[in-house]
């Protein structure tokens, strides 16, 4: 450990080359598991059969970008797992580099940057199956890195930098702004930093932020019940608790998101430290001072959402836009303790490589210990038996599918590159397809234990796409899940719908 911890300390690239290590062993990872999809990656093959300004309740930054490696490089589990490990890869460089710009110590800025492993949204759940979130952090870390460098040594590329983070940002997921707001709320606040905001290159901020976001944000105006549908489905969810349970269920669920969002870097940091913690709470500087006020912002602002906007739902994606500075964070309070540096490295590595290992190792567990532990992950779906066994075998060319869910849907073209895949999920696209007699539609959705009945949204969607519903014989086939334990199987119920 001393020799790696001499190499960060001496040289930028080693700590580059020992993420970029461990992204090429996720993305292996994810090319051994089976080429079923978790639901985030659905949704991006099944969104690839088209360009938007707009899809769903999520911006389009990241479909795009899956988009345009799907066109150069082919529909693949590989196309899939490059985008998500670039992502997070550029994430980890970007707080890297974010780091340096506040700390002394390189030891420091890497134990900064790898402390972000331990924060489960982003270690764990990243890899698992995020896709949005992953463009969002990589906007969050440039933002980071802007920021700094205005704050430390503004420039009008530092604020050019601001500006493009903020409008990717904003194309990666809607929360980012509670990043942008908490950030400049704060550095108003603080005297010492105040000026940077009134600073007239902020104009350039701005200006460049605006000019990335404009076209979808003209989409956004129009389809607003579109992208925000889910939340306020959510609201409205929360609305029918009651005031007073309502609020008390969103100050637990406030306590516990942070709790949970913030345990795991607490306990590293506090058990790897060699010195006494509590020198840690008096240590400080202008710079922990501000994100503290950050901190202290995001509190009073979910605290407003849970009393005044009847939020009682309060997730991780909430607190994630602020909270992921906590390791950049903890690695300035340490350095403003006096503590070593390259001691602490020395003593963190060890956690972070077992944990380079464990969580690539979690994600292969889970999928071929399935049967086992009695689960049936979304990875285990036979979507590939499904198809060969109702498709290809009989040598049937659909000229549609509709499925029943996005989930689905985009597990079917996963297995059916070039055939069109429609789903009520997503009714602004309807994709063009050649019904004949000797090209039929397939309807595919999940049949429960009690009847194969094609479902009514499913009906009405085929309504839609071909006027009237011919005669349907609705069919059932139960498969066995993969890595199943024996009688474990997933129903699918399906129709042909032949042209008259």
């Amino acid at each position: 450990m001393n020799f790696l911890a001499e190499k960060i300390e001496a040289r930028a690239p080693a700590f580059i080359l020992l993420i970029g290590v461990y992204f090429v062993v996720n993305l292996l990872t994810r090319l051994s598991l089976p080429n079923a999809l978790e639901i985030d990656e659905a949704a991006q093959i099944l969104m690839s059969q088209w360009y938007a300004l707009g899809y769903d309740s999520q911006p389009p930054l990241y479909n795009w970008v899956q988009h345009l490696v799907i066109d150069g490089i082919g529909q693949s589990l590989f196309a899939l797992s490059l985008v998500k490990n670039l992502f997070l890869f550029l994430s980890y460089v970007l707080y890297y580099l974010a780091a340096r710009q506040l700390l002394a110590s390189r030891s420091l800025a890497a134990a900064a940057a790898l402390g972000l492993l331990t924060i489960p949204e982003i270690g764990w759940l990243a890899q698992r199956d995020l896709t949005h979130s992953n463009a969002s952090l990589l906007a969050a870390c440039l933002f980071l890195y802007g920021l700094s460098r205005t704050l430390q040594r503004p420039s009008m590329a530092s604020y050019l930098v601001t500006g493009i983070a903020i409008g990717i940002g904003l194309m990666s997921k809607y929360n980012f702004s509670i990043l942008c707001f908490c950030a400049c709320l704060a550095v108003v606040i603080d005297p010492l930093y105040r000026q940077r905001i009134f600073d007239r290159r902020i104009l350039i901020t701005a200006t460049v932020a605006l000019v990335i976001i404009l076209p979808h944000g003209l989409w956004l105006a129009q389809n607003f019940d579109i992208a925000f549908q889910d939340t306020a489905a959510k609201l409205a969810a929360d609305a029918q608790r009651g005031t007073v349970s309502q609020i008390g269920a969103g100050l637990a669920e406030l306590v516990v998101t942070i709790a949970s969002y913030c345990a795991l870097t607490l306990v590293v940091y506090a058990a790897v430290l060699d010195g006494p913690l509590r020198s840690l709470p008096r240590a400080g500087n202008s710079k922990t001072r501000l994100i503290e006020i950050m901190f202290a912002i995001l509190v009073v602002l979910l605290l407003c959402m849970v009393l005044f906007a009847g939020t009682a739902q309060l997730k991780v994606r909430w607190v994630s836009p602020v909270l992921f500075i906590l390791p950049l964070y903890l690695c300035l309070k340490i350095e403003a303790a006096g503590i070593d540096g390259r001691h602490f490295l020395k003593r963190l590595l060890p956690v972070i490589l077992v944990l380079m290992v464990l969580i690539p190792a979690s994600l292969v567990v889970r999928i071929v210990a399935a049967g086992p532990m009695g689960t049936h992950p979304k990875l285990t779906v036979p979507y590939q038996g499904f198809v060969e066994e109702i498709v290809r075998k009989p040598e049937i060319d659909p000229a549609l599918v509709i499925a029943g869910d996005a989930l689905m849907a985009g597990n079917l073209r996963m297995q059916m590159p070039g055939i069109a895949v429609d789903t009520q999920s997503y009714p602004l696209h309807s994709p063009a397809f050649s019904w004949s007699a000797q090209n039929p539609i397939l309807m595919v959705w999940r049949a429960n234990e009690e009847t194969g009945a094609i479902p009514p949204g499913l009906l009405s969607r085929l309504e839609q796409r071909i006027g009237s519903v011919p005669p349907l014989e609705p069919e059932v086939i139960a498969l066995p899940y993969l890595y199943g334990d024996d009688g474990d199987g997933f129903r699918f119920g399906y129709a042909w719908v032949r042209k008259p």
